[in-house]
């Protein structure tokens, strides 16, 4: 009787790239903004503060300018793909050219739907007279009329709602 033993080669190129892909992926949604976040390095700041009153808010989608992290993972997941297939050594460095041009498109692709947000466009009548306009999340509830103040932040302005204490 004899006895046939196999082994199946797992593509370990692919695993090791899906979980580098992961990881990027994970670090690439941990990216927060708005008129309610502040980043740590903001801590301790002192922010100029303008006070105004919205005479206009519109919903805006916020679409990042391209995805450097879906980008880079896709080309490094297209690529491992792409060198797995094909018998020879040509093939394979065809494959994996093949493989990372596509995945790259892809991935970029990806990362700057995952990227959009929702955010508003609000046009702030300062009290000197002046009238900016600011994009921001839309973290914040802003109508027409409400009084504001604007943030002027180390990581750009933000329009927030002026908060009145009881009694003042």
């Amino acid at each position: 009787m004899t006895t046939i033993v196999s082994a199946v080669k797992a593509p370990t190129k692919l695993i090791a790239g899906g979980i580098a892909a992961m990881t990027l992926a994970v670090a690439g949604c941990q990216t927060s903004y708005g008129a309610n976040t502040v980043s740590s390095s903001s801590v301790g700041y002192a922010m100029t503060v303008k006070p105004g009153v919205i005479t206009n808010v519109r919903p805006v989608t916020i679409k990042p300018d391209r995805s450097i992290i879906g980008t880079a993972t896709g080309a490094v997941l297209g690529g491992l793909a792409g060198s797995e297939l094909g018998g020879g050594d040509k093939a394979q460095t065809a494959g994996a050219i093949g493989g990372a041009v596509l995945g790259g498109i892809a991935g970029n692709m990806v990362g700057t739907a995952a990227g959009t947000k929702q955010g508003l466009a609000v046009t702030v009548e300062f009290n000197d007279g002046n009238v900016k306009a600011f994009v921001q999340p839309a973290d914040t509830n802003l109508q027409p009329g409400q009084p504001v103040n604007v943030e002027f932040r180390e990581d750009g302005a933000y329009v927030v709602p002026v908060q009145y204490a009881a009694g003042y």
